[in-house]
């Protein structure tokens, strides 16, 4: 989908001197923004970015609603790639996609824009919880209290006036494209937007990060707008599913894996990721799980980006290994379907350079921690096997020779990794200086001399 700027000049039609007050048409359609104010955000890249606040006020089939938005967006509209990136925003991590997984410096040092907006009072999901006078369905809300109300009609609708609204004092015209960003319960929202009324051509590209499919804790509503099998939509744009291995395991997830036969999804599985990373003792050499699927996303979102603006396809799909039928995982006492190596850690998918050099066994998901009322397995544990023998070695010698031996190892792989597609340089020189910076295979690492 490439949208068409109807005045003729490229940017993002958005927020350059604030927004006109414009009174609600009484139709169920009816949306508009009310201004609010703006500050500065910062300069990326030399351009100057600012972050445009106020009330986005409509009427869905659930009633009428007033909520907070937010856009951040160049000073200067015409500075700017002609891309929003829109947010729903999540319940705990608010924004956390532009503030942390793609981060300021991603989005706004490649020139684009950012766009949020309140559909729940579930915490953050209201966007700017300090809110005193929202409204959803018909009923005022206040963020984290009672009764808990939603509507991803409104996501539709925002999105929908990305290409409406007009500016005081400028009318550059709509965004050239909108691509989505969606992390775990706001991926769920999204979904619920596709496979809604209305939902086709909103998004140029989505990227949806452990996008867990029919989790037995969902709400019942949002189990009952959506399908009991995954199946890739028509019209949605292109779509990025970065899912870690505990998302089979506590989710229908593995129906995402229908995803790999259409041309316009890409399905990219974490081997040992648990949904919730994690970095916390829990006896010594265990910890929770830390494997973070950000890097990934990361570049699942750039690639995702030349798809749609250069034609250049991403990496393939890549999915985890599976388990001979009836086998009984190890780990779990029962049949997961994921095939094991010698360490206890996934094969296939995208393995990071801890799982794949046998440096720690990657437990993604304890199925008896919960993280909140009903919430199991959303963590997982990590066990450091540094310091014991590789498997098959027939040595009682540590797996790591030595330090070097353990940094080349990381080296390697994440080279591959990013050869592949699946990681960006930036990334890949973190993981390797955090490599540089442990201590695994140095002298009396493992107790000896």
């Amino acid at each position: 989908m490439n949208r068409v700027n109807r005045s003729g000049r490229s940017g993002i039609g958005l927020l350059v001197l604030g927004l006109l007050a414009l009174a609600l048409v009484e139709r169920a359609d009816a949306a508009t923004f009310i201004e609010g104010g703006s500050s500065p955000y910062g300069t990326f890249a030399g351009i100057d970015y600012l972050r445009f606040t106020g009330t986005f006020v409509g009427t869905t089939a659930k009633g009428e609603y007033r909520v907070p938005y937010e856009i951040v967006a160049p000073a200067d509209s015409r500075q700017g790639n002609g891309v929003v990136v829109f947010e729903p925003p999540h319940f705990i991590f608010g924004t956390g996609g532009r503030n942390s997984t793609l981060g300021p410096e991603m989005l706004f040092n490649r020139r684009f824009s950012h766009a949020s907006v309140g559909f729940s009072n579930d915490g953050f999901n209201l966007l700017d919880v300090t809110a005193m006078d929202a409204m959803i369905a018909g009923q005022p809300v206040r963020a984290f209290e009672a009764p808990l109300l939603r509507d991803v009609e409104i996501l539709k609708q925002f999105v929908e006036s990305l290409d409406e609204v007009s500016m005081t004092g400028d009318a550059l015209g709509p965004p050239k494209h909108v691509y989505a960003y969606g992390v775990s319960q706001t991926a769920e929202a999204l979904y619920e937007v596709f496979y809604g009324p209305g939902g086709a051509g909103l998004f140029d590209l989505t990227v949806l990060h452990v996008p867990l499919w029919r989790p037995p804790f969902a709400r019942p509503d949002v189990l009952a707008a959506l399908p009991d099998d995954f199946t890739p939509l028509p019209d949605v744009g292109k779509v990025m599913l970065v899912s870690a291995e505990g998302d089979l395991l506590i989710s229908q997830s593995i129906e995402l894996r229908n995803a790999v036969s259409d041309p316009n999804y890409r399905l990219y599985e974490i081997a040992g990721a648990p949904h919730l990373a994690d970095d916390m003792p829990v006896a010594p050499n265990i910890r929770t799980n830390p494997l973070e699927l950000a890097p990934v996303v990361r570049a699942a979102f750039r690639a995702g980006d030349r798809w749609v603006r250069r034609h250049v396809s991403p990496p393939e799909n890549s999915v985890l290994a599976s388990a001979a039928p009836g086998e009984i995982d190890p780990f779990y006492g029962t049949e997961t379907g994921i095939a094991r190596d010698a360490n206890g850690n996934a094969v296939g998918g995208v393995q990071f350079p801890d799982v794949a050099t046998g440096r720690a066994f990657h437990l993604a998901a304890a199925l008896d921690i919960a993280v909140g009322p009903g919430l199991f397995g959303l963590i997982g544990l990590w066990s450091d096997l540094a310091c014991l023998p590789a498997p098959g070695s027939g040595s009682a010698e540590p797996r790591f020779g030595s330090h070097p031996e353990y940094v080349v190892a990381v080296l390697e792989q994440t080279l591959m990794l990013v050869a592949q597609g699946y990681l960006l340089p930036a990334d890949e020189t973190r993981i390797v200086q955090d490599a540089a910076a442990s201590g695994v295979g140095e002298p009396g690492s493992c107790g000896g001399s």
